[in-house]
């Protein structure tokens, strides 16, 4: 799995983008924090994308790192997951 991410540290209205290049096998990823969850656009085969409006977060989830993961799931459910850290402003 090969990830690109716009940026490690969102802010509210800000925009938050990624490209993720996986396996032709792979059905879906999901891009997912204890504070949201995104489901990425299948482009084409083996790549992901997603582009999303950060919008105004809850105030106890600001200021704090999260882990960000990166979940791949191929057609019978067996996923792959890449994690980093993400910082809420």
């Amino acid at each position: 799995m090969r990830i690109w991410l716009s940026t490690l540290k969102i802010e509210p209205g800000s925009w938050f983008d990624g490209e993720i290049l996986v396996s032709t096998n792979v059905a879906s990823v999901e891009v997912r924090t204890a504070a949201f969850s995104i489901n990425s656009m299948h482009v084409a085969p083996g790549v992901y994308r997603f582009h999303t409006h950060v919008l105004e977060l809850p105030p106890l989830s600001r200021r704090h790192s999260y882990d960000l993961y990166i979940i791949a799931r191929n057609t019978p459910g067996e996923q792959f997951v890449e994690e980093t850290p993400l910082r809420v402003e």
